[in-house]
């Protein structure tokens, strides 16, 4: 199963409140009803591929709607043979869309009002949620690529979905696709984890969030490991120089040119090729010869500025 169609059963499985059910109703209807014309009769057909998010909603139209429904699998032969679920409403198909929201008082359809949710969090949060439901889907958190979408068939209703999103402080862009059809995306990882949080999938949610947060963290310690080993990689070359300029300066028997602290941490960089200005320097502290580790750094340029001179 996919995380979106994860996110989707989450979202469903969850109880309503009689108003909130119209609210996701309208907003699935909306997006993804089709309107067709059979044998003198006028049918309102859903689709999905969740046979969870189908019972569903066949329990929220038996609720609302009053006469008859048909319920159908189709089975692909093409890909993973998936299966599609069909709920057909049949008969007076106008209160039904009048009861949810979508037609008003002279059964004409009417576009997308903030009226109709009476500025009520929970019903404009279900209303998303059936929008989503309908057409939205969104990247695993195993991937890389973070991105979460909804599809609309028309510019009008692809604006109001920016609109409504937009009392909730998200940015969704608008993306005109080939097929006419408009798309409403996000892809920064916070927005799309909050836009989880707002449609009510608390659990995936939770997996989204720990997915995103081991792979910040395996990031930041891939990042800490290649920052070691350039640093790494950095100071053995300066050690290397280190000891090209002390073999210098004793091939020119000028070693006595050297103060007696030059001397001694000349002598214990040859004994420590690799060792870090740290290391030496506690070394020399132990046995009596007390300097800092600045103090190596700056006897090292004068063991440089010698070996030039020779």
């Amino acid at each position: 199963m996919s995380f979106a169609l994860e996110v989707k059963e989450e979202i469903i499985s969850h109880t309503f409140s009689i108003e909130q059910r119209k609210s996701l109703l309208n907003g699935f209807v909306r997006n993804n009803a089709e309107m067709i014309f059979s044998n003198g009769k006028e049918k309102l057909k859903l689709v999905t591929i969740s046979n969870r998010i189908a019972r569903s909603l066949l329990s929220f139209c038996k609720e609302f709607f009053v006469g008859e429904i048909e319920i159908s699998v189709i089975q692909s032969q093409i890909l993973k043979k998936q299966k599609t679920f069909q709920i057909t409403l049949i008969g007076n198909l106008n209160i039904f869309l009048k009861e949810i929201g979508i037609y008003d008082e002279n059964f004409e359809k009417q576009k997308f009002s903030f009226n109709n949710f009476k500025k009520q969090s929970s019903l404009l949060r279900a209303y998303i949620a059936g929008i989503f439901i309908a057409t939205g889907s969104v990247n695993s958190p195993e991937t890389t690529n973070y991105h979460l979408e909804v599809q609309f068939k028309d510019k009008a209703a692809a604006i109001d979905f920016v609109t409504i999103t937009d009392l909730f402080n998200f940015e969704f862009k608008i993306l005109e696709r080939k097929n006419n059809r408009y798309v409403c995306y996000i892809k920064k990882s916070l927005m799309v984890s909050d836009f989880i949080k707002l449609i009510d999938a608390s659990q995936a949610v939770m997996a989204f969030e720990n997915q995103r947060i081991s792979r910040d963290v395996y990031n930041n310690i891939n990042r800490m490991n290649n920052i070691d080993i350039s640093n790494q990689t950095k100071a053995l070359a300066a050690s290397q120089k280190q000891i090209e300029q002390i073999e210098h300066i004793k091939t020119q028997k000028m070693f006595h040119l050297l103060s007696k602290k030059a001397q001694i941490l000349a002598k214990l960089r040859l004994e420590n090729p690799e060792a870090p200005f740290s290391e030496l320097e506690y070394i020399m502290n132990s046995h009596g010869t007390p300097i800092t580790k600045s103090g190596v750094s700056n006897l090292f340029k004068t063991i440089k500025k010698i070996s030039e001179e020779v």
